[in-house]
């Protein structure tokens, strides 16, 4: 990935989906906002990636600088 770059990386039914940002580009950034935003309103937890691809401390809000997101949906009970 380049340095101006973002990725949100999404986990779901349908797998890892990813939408990326150039943090350059502002219809990208918004975009990637509009995303993260939308999910986290269904109850998606965050997390924002440390350098090295570890996953690091939760966030409620987008942060455009974040090299990675990681976008995790709840967990589903029952039996």
């Amino acid at each position: 990935m380049s340095e101006g770059t973002g990725t949100l990386r999404i986990m779901g039914k349908p797998g890892d989906t990813k939408q990326m940002w150039n943090r350059e580009n502002a219809a990208e950034v918004e975009a990637a906002r509009k995303t993260f935003n939308e999910l986290v309103g269904k109850g998606y937890f965050a997390y924002k990636v440390r350098p090295g691809g570890d996953k690091g401390e939760q966030i409620k809000a987008f942060d455009m600088m974040a090299e990675a997101v990681i976008l995790v949906p709840p967990m589903q009970g029952g039996a």
